[in-house]
């Protein structure tokens, strides 16, 4: 089962489904933002009883989108016009409008019967995309997938997006699902920096950090050139796109590069704002409890943040690759080159 950072995903689903059965309406209290550019979001769900939470800073409580696949309750039909039409086998879903800009928080939430799963994720819409979160079992554990859809050459496209969990910093005691950290003191901040520390050297020790050299050396970069300009054949391109075009080799490698140090840079953060709602006597004996049940809620904590870790830093090279991809195709389209080179995807 996948817990949420910072609260029961038990609770939220039974919380959820016991408002929605209760009379609130089956479209939740969700209203679609109204700008002409904004983002819209699909929500699939193939599990059994499953809600979609939205959260931003003015609604730190959340704001329900409806039920999907309760046998008592009739699916929402929220839609909002997509371009990109949904999967064939989707089982359930419904469709949403968002703010572009504001950085917004999904918590999904199912109850199957035999498993209660949630998830939660954080990203900024951009204005005019279309996204879609696909919420599935997959050899008895949750899956989550999060794509952003497009159209290009008449084909519908989906690229997967990466799934970052920042823990909301700015809903941080605002509702109840969100824990108020305590108030700052020397001791405390002493403490959380000991066992940041400690876990930092664990994480290390298990993904220890790659060579200083870069991803892509100078010798690599005239490689991967010198094979673009074969692949294009007789197609000329002016100096000014091949700057550029090595520029964004060097970007990416430096990126890559800086995998790992991103990740641990979100690892500390997350851990460090639990740790801040946690109590003096738990921080005193995280790194050395000498209480069976603490032991037990510190090794599950810690255990949860070493998942947490790996989780981000696949997220973190997902991310890398499609900043890279992003130049790349502005890059092509200032010069117009798939116009004229119909590989012009392959970077």
């Amino acid at each position: 089962m996948s817990l949420s950072l910072f609260h029961s995903s038990r609770a939220l689903a039974a919380l959820a489904l016991a408002s929605l059965l209760s009379g609130c309406s089956i479209h939740g209290a969700y209203t679609d933002a109204s700008a002409p550019d904004a983002a819209k979001l699909r929500f699939i769900s193939n599990t059994s009883n499953t809600t979609l939470d939205i959260y931003d800073a003015q609604h730190c409580t959340g704001q329900n989108t409806g039920m999907l696949n309760n046998f008592l309750v009739v699916d929402t039909k929220r839609r909002a016009d997509m371009l990109v039409p949904p999967p064939a086998k989707a089982r359930g879903m419904l469709e949403v409008k968002l703010a572009p800009g504001k950085e917004t928080m999904l918590a999904i939430n199912t109850n199957g019967g035999s498993y209660i799963c949630g998830k939660t994720f954080s990203f900024t819409p951009k204005a005019g995309e279309e996204y879609e979160v696909t919420f599935d079992m997959e050899r008895g554990r949750c899956s989550t997938l999060f794509q952003r859809l497009s159209r290009f050459d008449g084909k519908d496209v989906r690229i997967p997006q990466p799934v970052f969990d920042t823990g909301f910093p700015v809903c941080q005691g605002q509702s109840p699902i969100f824990a108020k950290p305590l108030p700052d003191t020397a001791q405390r901040t002493v403490l959380i920096d000991r066992i940041l520390a400690e876990n930092a050297r664990a994480i290390t020790t298990l993904d220890p950090p790659k060579a200083d050299s870069p991803t892509f050396s100078a010798e690599k970069i005239d490689e991967l050139i010198a094979k673009r300009k074969a692949l294009m054949g007789t197609l000329t391109l002016p100096d000014d796109y091949w700057a550029q075009y090595r520029q964004n080799l060097k970007q990416f490698s430096d990126e890559a590069s800086g995998r790992q140090a991103r990740a641990l840079g979100m690892y500390t953060d997350v851990y460090r704002l639990r740790l801040r709602s946690t109590d003096d006597a738990m921080l005193q004996q995280w790194l050395q409890p000498t209480d069976d049940a603490v032991r037990q809620r510190i090794t599950a904590s810690d255990e949860y943040m070493l998942r947490y870790y790996m989780n981000t830093s696949k997220s973190v090279a997902l991310d890398t690759i499609n900043h890279h991809m992003e130049r790349m195709a502005q890059l092509d389209q200032r010069f117009d080159v798939c116009t004229r080179f119909n590989d012009c995807w392959h970077w």
